[in-house]
């Protein structure tokens, strides 16, 4: 086998059959619900490729137990609209930093299994995420429809192993309705870890992501796949656990490197792509109805640094960007 072939083979091994390190002795096998994870959302965290800050297998601090809400099926919804002050896939800027990003996102979900063994679940996730623009310049002369700059759809396959290990495979292909950047797809094979059992407040709820550039090049079309690779943590912490309006404060963490070709131009690829962090606070909106999902709303701010290729490449702009955004989340 090639050696694209290996990696790829090798890493969805793990991240499919759960051949991973175990994270202490097998858990008892409850469904208990865990960018917000319990068991099923955990292993359904909307949209792989949004705005810094929605990285998948990151999470908020886990909020208090509730009642078991109306949806008990094998069927979930997730979706919700975000609002940011730029948009940066991976650090690569799609836009000019300025301006208002829509990004409203959706999946559904279909739970296949649950409760065999070690296996606390098992899903399946169609979704799609999109990126709306009004206001500052972009960075390519946009066709019609001018603010319509990007939609991408996924399909994800997800376990969560002994109730805190989640890994996931997912395909995305990204596109443009208006022309600002050339359609591409890549496989992502993930692993995440709900490690507050054992560290409790002090939890960092670690991910990992490998990317596997399958058409088309994130960054420079060079004829080169690249390979990427995300380590992050989100840990944090509830204020006002027992009351009906507990407020989730955590500090999102993402490295990004190139372990192959990734982010490469002018034929010098650099290892060390960005790094980015950031308050995030989310509030649940209790108010609304249970038979209608739960609800509710974050707001946050990041600060991205990058390497020298992404400032060059992001029209030499600065290598340190805050990143503002509020949302509306649901899950079902």
């Amino acid at each position: 086998m090639k050696e694209r072939q290996r990696w790829i083979a090798a890493v969805a091994g793990l991240a499919l059959t759960g051949a991973v390190a175990t994270p202490g002795p097998a858990l008892a096998q409850s469904s208990s619900p865990a960018p917000a994870q319990t068991e099923v959302q955990q292993a359904q965290a909307p949209a792989p490729s949004p705005a810094q800050g929605q990285t998948p297998g990151t999470a908020a601090p886990a909020a208090p137990a509730e009642p078991p809400g109306p949806n008990t099926g094998r069927l979930s919804l997730t979706g919700g609209i975000d609002w940011a002050s730029a948009y940066y896939f991976r650090g690569i800027a799609t836009i000019q930093n300025g301006g208002n990003n829509l990004q409203p996102y959706a999946e559904i979900g279909f739970r296949l299994l649950e409760n065999k063994g070690p296996l606390t679940s098992l899903s399946v996730a169609p979704g799609i995420w999109t990126n709306l623009h009004t206001g500052g310049g972009l960075l390519v002369q946009p066709s019609d429809p001018k603010g319509w700059t990007e939609t991408d759809f996924y399909f994800k396959v997800s376990a969560v192993w002994w109730e805190v290990l989640t890994t996931s495979a997912t395909f995305t292909y990204y596109t443009s309705p208006n022309n600002t950047f050339a359609s591409n797809s890549d496989m992502g094979l993930g692993f995440s870890l709900n490690d507050s059992k054992w560290l409790g407040a002090f939890a960092l709820n670690p991910s990992i992501l490998f990317a596997f550039e399958t058409t088309g090049e994130a960054l420079v079309a060079d004829g080169k796949k690249g390979i990427y690779m995300q380590l992050g943590f989100a840990p944090g912490y509830t204020f006002f656990a027992e009351s009906a309006y507990p407020v989730s404060i955590s500090l999102p963490m993402t490295f990004g490197w190139s372990l192959k070709d990734y982010y490469t131009v002018n034929g010098e690829n650099q290892t060390f792509g960005y790094f980015s962090w950031g308050p995030l606070i989310t509030m649940p909106l209790k108010f609304i109805p249970a038979n209608f999902g739960s609800w509710s709303v974050k707001a946050g701010v990041q600060f991205l640094v990058l390497n020298t290729n992404l400032k060059k490449v992001n029209t030499g702009g600065d290598a340190f960007v805050p990143i503002g955004s509020v949302g509306l989340a649901l899950t079902y």
